[in-house]
């Protein structure tokens, strides 16, 4: 088995390191090839193929820096299934589907590729799941039935199970209490509103000191955060039910005016626009220089490991105007089997391992993502944490990003949201033409 780490440097794949992990535990016996390895995980189907088997696994980055939770997990296979040769790559998530569409013509691809399924089936780089659900929801009710259903319906594309979801997450609003106390601020709790929020920004910046009241980014997901909690969208569905881009709405006009004139009042600095600068202003937060900044659970786990002693102060974000309508951004990652891929039957073993309560809840633990399971929200595993509930608590109220549909809509997009922060155009004038460029290089997309 191997792991390997492949981060994204600007919109290239750069292979940055290589290495041969722990050995795996030794090889069962023959007679105990068969056997179930543990009561929570799925049972050693005996039905697959006893050739050797290399089955390349790529996963998201955020899973597999710092941890060998991924290892552990494949070395267990590896044990259930010795004839299976497990090998780990690691990429940034951004990337992951951008460099499934530059392999999905070679002859061998990935076997197993974690990712936002949704919009892989959608652009035609996963393989249908469907009857493999029904086999497995026929032998395995308890389990199948666990998922929760948003996590499902972003498995899912025109009725069709494309793969199963592994973790959810949105974004909520992380601050600094020490910050609060010091301005004699409340903190952000029931009723904090946009007004509020920008009202701290002002207080709690210091610009003599180089501190900032919030943080921000350029990273298109996030800023979505913005527009759905404005009550806003970056795509609309027309009157035929087919997706389309709605780049240059007057919500999302008002929604990027609003973070271009925080930076320009001094309350935030410029974000950088490097690919995830949103890991730059999480490090501005933990170093004192920013007092709030939206950000994921994994956020708040990074926070709580690393630094036990930080005065994190985590709430929902900020009540707007558009009320009922105003959401969080919804996320969720799952694993598929790219189109066109071999030994797919041992890939969707791997897969239910994965998604498996035996490495779910330690994933949590670990790592930070936590389970896309039906349970999630009432677990005192989980609920015991009360950093976390403003998380659990939105997950009932969280849209699904879908510009992501759209490649060359959503980097129009980004470019537009650098554009307006660095004084380039207004986000006026940047919007409409992220809107023109998407028009011209979109496919309507049916839901």
């Amino acid at each position: 088995m191997m792991l390997k780490h492949i981060p994204l440097i600007l919109l290239g794949l750069v292979l940055v390191s290589c290495s041969v992990l722990a050995s795996s535990p030794p090889t069962p016996a023959a007679d105990e090839t068969n056997q179930v390895i543990a009561d929570d995980l799925p049972p050693v189907n005996p039905d697959i193929s006893a050739d050797p088997i290399s089955l390349e696994v790529w996963v998201d980055l955020d899973f597999t820096r710092d941890n060998t939770f991924f290892e552990e997990m494949a070395a267990d296979f590896e044990q259930a299934y010795p004839h299976v040769d497990v090998e780990v790559y690691s990429f940034v998530r951004e990337g992951i589907l951008q460099r499934m569409e530059h392999v999905s013509k070679d002859e061998f691809p990935p076997n197993v590729v974690q990712g936002h399924v949704y919009t892989a089936a959608a652009l035609g780089l996963a393989e249908p799941m469907e009857r493999r659900w029904l086999e497995w929801e026929e032998a395995d009710s308890e389990t199948t039935s666990q998922f929760l259903p948003s996590a499902l319906d972003e498995v899912t594309w025109q009725g069709i199970r494309y793969g199963v979801p592994i973790d959810v997450y949105t974004v909520v609003l992380l601050y600094n209490r020490n910050h609060f106390d010091e301005a004699n601020l409340p903190y952000p709790e029931a009723g904090y509103n946009l007004f509020d929020l920008q009202n701290a920004a002002v207080v709690l910046s210091r610009p003599d000191e180089g501190r900032y009241g919030i943080g921000l980014t350029t990273d298109p997901w996030y800023v979505y955060a913005w527009v759905s909690a404005a009550g806003g969208d970056v795509v609309e569905l027309d009157p035929e039910g087919e997706y389309k881009p709605a780049l240059a709405t007057e919500t999302n006009i008002d929604v990027l005016n609003f973070l271009i004139n925080l930076v320009k009042d001094g309350y935030a600095p410029r974000p950088s626009s490097r690919p995830r600068d949103y890991e730059e202003v999480r490090q501005g937060f933990l170093d004192g220089k920013i007092s709030m900044f939206f950000g994921e659970p994994h956020d708040i786990h990074l926070i709580q490991s690393t630094n036990p002693d930080f005065p994190l102060g985590v709430a929902e974000l900020p009540k707007t105007p558009a009320g009922e309508s105003a959401a969080s951004v919804f996320g969720s990652s799952g694993f598929f089997i790219p189109r066109g891929s071999i030994d797919q039957d041992v890939a969707f073993e791997f897969i239910k391992w994965a998604s498996s309560d035996r490495y779910s809840i330690p994933m949590a633990r670990r790592v930070g993502h936590y389970p896309a399971r039906v349970w999630l929200q009432t677990s005192p595993e989980f609920t015991e944490n009360l950093s976390l509930t403003p998380f659990f608590k939105q997950l009932d109220a969280a849209r699904p990003y879908r510009l992501d549909l759209f490649p060359k809509a959503e980097e129009a997009f980004w470019d537009a949201v650098k554009l307006s922060f660095y004084d380039r155009a207004s986000p006026r004038q940047a919007l409409e033409e992220a809107q023109q460029r998407s028009q011209s290089t979109v496919t309507e997309v049916t839901p």
